[in-house]
């Protein structure tokens, strides 16, 4: 029989529950569109404009759910994922509708902070699991490297991209500060750390 998933119903529930728990507590038209510098240009009744995100998780869900046999087994991990991390989009766009409501400003760069960092422990994931990771070595010019150096960029690669991505994600929540500099910072010394290591191994 099939699952929908741990991940997947722990996003949607998670979802569910912080909206059902704030919803007396916000007013009755909530923001649903923010421009560029994050000011809201676009109002809807609150129950409309907090059933939206919920309504998508879950017929997005549906369609995964659905769909994920018909995708070709080598690409079916690849699917799966691009699901996670629509989830995940989902539910920060939710948490920064309620957070809005609630008085609460969120600055760009606590916006990207969360978002990125998000997104990086999904890539980490991602990139533990499957066995495409080298396919874009061969891409730009490497050879192709033995098992034991193939393991160690796998680790490293995951390992840098879930320490980068669990920062940002805590910075996300607790700095004040404008973190863009330093976002730039950790985007580079990862990218210089996975790169770096992989011609290395590369050269060995």
């Amino acid at each position: 029989m099939k699952r929908i998933g741990m991940f997947p119903s722990m996003v949607i529930f998670s979802t569910l529950v912080l909206t059902l728990a704030t919803y007396p507590l916000l007013p009755s038209e909530v923001a649903v569109h923010f421009g560029t510098d994050f000011s809201p240009d676009m109002f809807v009744q609150k129950w409309l404009g907090l059933i939206l995100i919920p309504f998508l998780m879950v017929m997005f869900t549906g369609t995964e759910y659905y769909g994920k046999e018909k995708v070709k087994p080598d690409n079916r991990l690849e699917f799966e994922y691009m699901f996670y991390a629509l989830l995940i989009l989902l539910a920060i766009i939710q948490l920064t509708i309620i957070l809005f409501s609630l008085g609460y400003e969120i600055p760009t760069g606590r916006y990207s902070l969360l978002l990125v960092g998000a997104l990086l422990v999904l890539v980490a994931l991602y990139l533990s699991n499957s066995k495409k990771i080298f396919l874009w070595l061969t891409m730009i010019g490497f050879k192709k490297i033995d098992a034991r150096s193939r393991n160690s960029l796998r680790k490293i690669t995951v390992i840098t991209l879930s320490v980068v991505g669990f920062t940002f994600l805590l910075l996300g929540i607790f700095m004040f500060n404008d973190p863009s500099i330093f976002m730039l910072a950790a985007l580079l010394s990862m990218t210089i750390i996975i790169v770096g290591s992989g011609v290395y191994l590369n050269k060995k």
